[in-house]
């Protein structure tokens, strides 16, 4: 064995250490998060495809009771009571998590196997300002990220502490210029995704 090789936590790991960071730095609450995640997986997955057994409710009663059930799966699994968690849930509970742990929790997800979690907004009038202004905000921001870390001139192990801001600071420039890009496309007469190929 290639003693160079280290083992990845499970995909559920970094999960639910975004989900913990998450709980203890917002006033949501357990039973609050476990609500938006039932109604993502609700929405996410067909009836016939589901394993998790969330509940909905109609009057306050069956709310309340719904809530607590539900906030009593999401702590299962969070405290190892269940041991893994579904495939058909992960995006949903992803998804419930508000900003910036979803976007610092995709990131992470997709480091794993090597590639760059990108959101693409949808394309509106009103986005061009929007998207530059964004740019603009987020080359500010890394930046300000890189500046402690270059302050010699180098990038050395020194600078370890700044490395993860600095991923994550990178990341928020590519995707605002994927957003800015995917606007200027939407003008081109007739684009579609497959010139993306023929773009450069």
């Amino acid at each position: 064995m290639n003693p160079e090789h280290h083992f990845l936590p499970p995909r559920s790991v970094v999960i639910f250490g975004a989900t913990r960071r998450m709980l203890d730095s917002t006033a949501l609450c357990v039973r609050k998060f476990a609500s938006r995640v039932s109604e993502a997986y609700a929405e996410r997955v067909a009836p016939d495809q589901r394993q998790v057994p969330f509940r909905a409710g109609v009057t306050l009663d069956d709310l309340c009771r719904a809530e607590r059930h539900n906030a009593q799966i999401v702590s299962r699994y969070m405290d190892g009571t269940v041991k893994s968690l579904p495939a058909d849930l992960e995006d949903a509970w992803v998804c419930a998590l508000p900003e910036p742990y979803r976007a610092e929790c995709e990131r992470e997800l997709a480091r794993r196997r090597g590639n760059l979690a990108v959101r693409i907004a949808p394309v509106s009038e009103a986005g061009d300002a929007v998207t530059l202004g964004r740019l603009m905000v987020e080359v500010g921001e890394l930046v300000d990220a890189l500046a402690p870390a270059l302050a010699d001139g180098r990038l050395t192990a020194a600078d370890l502490p700044h490395a993860r801001r600095i991923l994550n600071e990178s990341d928020d420039v590519i995707a605002a210029v994927l957003g800015l890009r995917r606007q200027v496309q939407a003008l081109l007469p007739g684009d579609k995704q497959g010139r993306d190929g023929n773009a450069g």
